[in-house]
Parts: structure tokens; C-alpha cells; sequence
């Protein structure tokens, strides 16, 4: 499965630089697997994450959760309905972060249908 998790603030320009920084570094260790997107134009800042089981949601959403944390912003986890990672039709599924809280990885997988 195709996912997305974007910053969704309304500060997104004052996030662009700590978090790209951040997320440039981790997409790098599993580039394969991630692909880092800063598109700021249109208020697209996080990664793609290609997905096969809801045990691989574990470290990407500790992760971010952490840099939400830090940087007091939350993130939309949503889906790709296309066939190439990040190509397709989106949808928001949910949100965590900041103000939304901690990610519970049995939800989200079920609202993502893993």
C-alpha cells in the first residue's frame, strides 16, 4: 500500500527547513522504501512510504510522532490510489501529532485497511 504522511500546519513555512532537514536523513537509510516530498507551493511536506503489513507502520509513525512532538504540528497519514509511489488519487484518512496525540497503530492500520 501507497501511504503519505504530511505536516499539516498552518505554520508550514516556518516547518519546511527543521523537518526536510530531518526527514531528508531518514528517507535516505530506506530510500527504496520512502521517498521524501517538499513541495511547499502546495502545502506538501513529509514522506511517501510504501507499506505492506500494518507491522511496518511502527517505526515510521514513532518517528514522526516524535518530530511532531518537537515541533508542535500534527501529520495526515493518507492513501495513494495509483499504481507508483505518490502517484494517484489521495485521500486523508487520519491524523496524530501535537495537538491530535499519539498514533495508535491498531487504528490507523484499520482505517488504511492492512
Amino acid at each position: 500500500m501507497q501511504l503519505y504522511i504530511y505536516v499539516a500546519s498552518d505554520n508550514l513555512d516556518e516547518l519546511v527547513e527543521p523537518i526536510s532537514e530531518v526527514l531528508t536523513q531518514w528517507v535516505g537509510e530506506a530510500s527504496d522504501r520512502r521517498q521524501l516530498v517538499n513541495l511547499s507551493e502546495e502545502n506538501r511536506l513529509g514522506v511517501n512510504i510504501l507499506i505492506e503489513s500494518k507491522n511496518q507502520l511502527t517505526k515510521p509513525l514513532k518517528f514522526l510522532y516524535s518530530l511532531a512532538k518537537e515541533h508542535k504540528c500534527d501529520f495526515v497519514v493518507g492513501k495513494f490510489e495509483g499504481e507508483a509511489l505518490g502517484e494517484g488519487a489521495m485521500e486523508d484518512v487520519c491524523y496524530f501529532g501535537y495537538e491530535e496525540g499519539r498514533p495508535d497503530n491498531f487504528e490507523m492500520a484499520s482505517y488504511l485497511e492492512l
